[in-house]
């Protein structure tokens, strides 16, 4: 793939310091490895050391390639990319994922664990060839937005996990209530104030049922359709609850409380979020919230993570590759297995968000509801998850398309039982 002549560079990044091989195609070692200060007159260095090496051996062109660990690497390879002493050449910077370099490692025999080797090891990596990642660009026009919704998908995943445990610690207070609650929402506001005010099953059940029902009626905002209903439940769950000793209660609603507070605090970053988001939007006119339930927020997801549609070749194939919408095949002789693995290979993010948006999709959509409908039912296993990824697949198409056409969604009409 590369030509003897290029110039091929693996960094290994840390906070502080970056540890860079370089060689040409052949593997031939051309420096020994340099350490040099993850900061901009660092970088600047690296530039120019590279032009001389480029120079003297007469390269063709420059690849750079370097794990994507956390954003450490981010800022290095923007400034390699505006960097007028590699103007010269062209230049090609490849973000690995590093669970690709971890699975590439064995194959080169029993290496120690050490920064020069590290480094090694990314630079074969580069120079075996396949499979590489997609070339980096700066796209500053969409890393505003992109900060803003990984930031989100950050908020969402950490919501999630405070709300799994909080369930835990509701059960520990009150068994029953995550077997058969009271309430559609566990963590509604009516059902947070029952969690936060009465702190013991017996609380509930020394409580006058008038006196319940009413208390009820009041913190729903006289929307509960049969309050009465709902305090039954709540005196059922508090007879069948476990009865834990007294210290251990009360430590368990501190615990609690204290979750039901990180969770409001998680809630109002998230809609704050959504606006700094939905803000903006307002400079990238599209037509992805055209498609009935995708608003600005999974747009915008969508939109940053996809960036230039120009690097997929405007192909929506690619771009459901880049996403890791695909699964391995499983085939030996006259074998092949109906069950495989989601590759899982692209990045996460676009993946999640157009898992998302489908969910959305399929429940505002006739044409996208069927199609959910149609992969849900053919198989018994993971039936839901697998459904959603075809779904978020079937929606990748439409995606591609509407943000190269920018024209709006128009639903298909179903066709009519004459033509079948």
């Amino acid at each position: 793939m590369f030509a003897t002549t290029d110039l091929l560079v693996g960094v290994d990044i840390h906070r502080r310091t970056n540890v860079v091989q370089v060689m040409n195609g052949q593997g031939e070692v051309l420096t020994p490895p340099l350490r040099l200060p993850n900061n901009r007159s660092g970088t600047t260095e690296l530039a120019a050391q590279l032009a001389t090496l480029a120079q003297a051996s007469n390269a063709n062109s420059i690849h750079i390639a370097a794990e994507a660990t956390g954003n450490f690497w981010l800022p290095f390879f923007c400034q390699l990319e505006q960097s007028p002493d590699l103007a010269a050449w062209p230049l090609t910077l490849y973000p690995f994922n590093p669970k690709v370099i971890h699975n590439f490692r064995p194959s080169l025999g029993d290496w120690d664990k050490t920064d020069d080797l590290d480094t090694a090891v990314i630079t074969e990596r580069l120079r075996f060839g396949r499979q590489l990642p997609y070339p980096f660009h700066m796209e500053e026009r969409y890393l505003p937005l992109r900060t803003l919704t990984r930031y989100r998908y950050h908020l969402v995943g950490e919501l999630v996990r405070v709300k799994s445990h909080a369930l835990s610690l509701v059960y520990l207070q009150s068994s029953e209530y995550t077997v058969d609650p009271a309430f559609a929402d566990i963590f509604g506001k009516t059902s947070q104030a029952v969690l936060r005010e009465f702190p013991s099953s017996e609380t509930i059940a020394a409580i006058p049922f008038d006196d319940l029902v009413e208390w009820l009626d009041v913190k729903g905002k006289r929307r509960f359709a049969q309050p009465e209903e709902n305090a039954r439940r709540l005196q059922l769950i508090a007879q069948e609850s476990y009865r834990l000793p007294d210290d251990w209660l009360a430590a368990v609603n501190t615990a609690l409380t204290l979750s039901l507070r990180h969770m409001t605090v998680l809630q109002q970053l998230l809609a704050r979020t959504d606006t700094a988001i939905a803000d903006q939007m307002a400079h990238f006119p599209n037509s992805l919230t055209t498609i009935p339930g995708i608003g600005p927020v999974f747009a915008a997801g969508i939109m940053a993570e996809i960036g230039d549609l120009a690097r997929f070749d405007f192909n929506q194939a690619k771009v459901a590759s880049y996403a890791g919408l695909k699964w391995s095949r499983h085939q030996s002789a006259d074998f092949v297995a109906e069950e495989t693995r989601l590759k899982r290979s692209g990045s996460r993010f676009l993946r999640y968000y157009l898992c998302e948006a489908a969910q959305l999709v399929r429940m505002h959509d006739a044409e996208y509801q069927a199609f959910y409908q149609k992969k849900f039912n053919e198989v018994r296993h993971h039936r839901h998850k697998r459904a959603i990824v075809l779904t978020a697949r079937k929606l990748v198409r439409l995606v591609v398309r509407l943000l190269t056409t920018n024209e709006p969604f128009r639903a298909r009409q179903a066709p009519s039982e004459k033509n079948g």
